[in-house]
């Protein structure tokens, strides 16, 4: 399937907003979850944003192909596993990072995965891109057979800061604002999609980490982004992990370290600092930025293995 009868493409990407009204947009919940577009021919696969093969990690939807009119067909959307009947981004990490078959056997049955479908880029193995979203929707909402692991996105319009207020109300990520007339523009970032999210989250490159001190295994992450092809330090994490947790990531950093130094820090950290190549992005939730750049009250959320450390860019206001 791959190149044959549908070609890999990268998924389109939104810009960040304040929340606004508009008659020329509708708005969508952000699903707090992993981006994949979703190959449908005869069998399913899902690739993330940076071409990772993700179908293994999620057998329970291995079937997606079956619940579509019109095959071969690309699909847009968020892998989401919830709990409580909300996204739960931790429950999706526990899902993505598992590799042995019987463990995600038996996790697909427990904490079942979803694919959420808000876009369509091909369907009868032609392209749907150049077409404008509000047609594109009516296509994606014609073509699918809702079913447990398969439903489309719904949205409302004119509405965004009505909305963006309820799903705040509701703890959800935040909003997508996209314009109806807007074409599909496959690894773009555009101002067609305008998110407006809830709480300010950062995707970053684990550069280095420090050790923990008063029976801590691991004190803190030390974190960076990326400018003009260089990595720029953004702060340290050291909250928002488990013991558990804790350990897990001291194992993948010891098997990582390297003797050169990854970025330049401030002349306090660097006798602390023990230093990783840096292929490891990790989202981290916090409260703003200081006059320095740095993170202001940082929280790990936790690793992510569907994006590439050169989509990290250096956070600014």
């Amino acid at each position: 399937m791959d190149g044959k009868t549908l070609p890999l493409l990268r998924p389109m990407l939104a810009v960040t907003s304040l929340p606004f009204d508009s008659d020329k947009h509708l708005f969508e919940i952000k699903w707090d979850g992993y981006r994949g577009l979703a190959y449908l021919d005869n069998r399913t696969l899902i690739r993330s944003r940076n071409l990772v093969d993700l179908t293994a990690n999620f057998p329970e939807l291995g079937g997606l192909h079956q619940r579509i009119k019109n095959p071969p067909a690309i699909l847009d959307g968020e892998i989401v596993v919830f709990e409580d009947g909300k996204p739960s981004f931790a429950g999706l990490q526990a899902r993505g990072r598992m590799d042995a078959k019987k463990r995600v056997s038996r996790a697909s049955a427990k904490r079942p995965a979803v694919f959420i479908a808000f876009d369509v880029l091909y369907t009868g193995g032609s392209s749907v891109m150049e077409k404008c979203l509000e047609e594109r929707k009516s296509i994606l909402e014609d073509m699918i057979k809702m079913a447990d692991e398969l439903v489309w996105s719904r949205f409302i319009l004119t509405e965004g800061l009505a909305y963006y207020d309820a799903c705040v109300r509701q703890g959800l990520e935040g909003v997508i604002a996209k314009r109806l007339d807007g074409i599909y523009m496959p690894g773009r970032r555009s101002n067609s999609w305008q998110k407006f999210k809830n709480t300010r989250e950062a995707d970053l490159v684990i550069c280095g980490y420090q050790n923990g001190m008063g029976g801590r295994l691991l004190g803190s992450l030390i974190l960076g982004g990326y400018r003009d092809g260089r990595l720029v330090y953004q702060g340290k994490v050291g909250t928002g992990f488990n013991e558990q947790e804790a350990a897990l990531l001291l194992e993948k950093l010891v098997q990582l370290e390297v003797d050169e130094k990854i970025l330049v820090l401030p002349p306090k950290e660097n006798k602390k600092a023990r230093w990783v190549k840096p292929v490891l992005v990790c989202v981290v939730g916090y409260l703003t930025l200081t006059s320095d750049g740095y993170l202001r009250h940082p929280v790990f959320k936790g690793l992510r293995s569907d994006k590439s450390p050169y989509e990290c860019e250096v956070m600014t206001e």
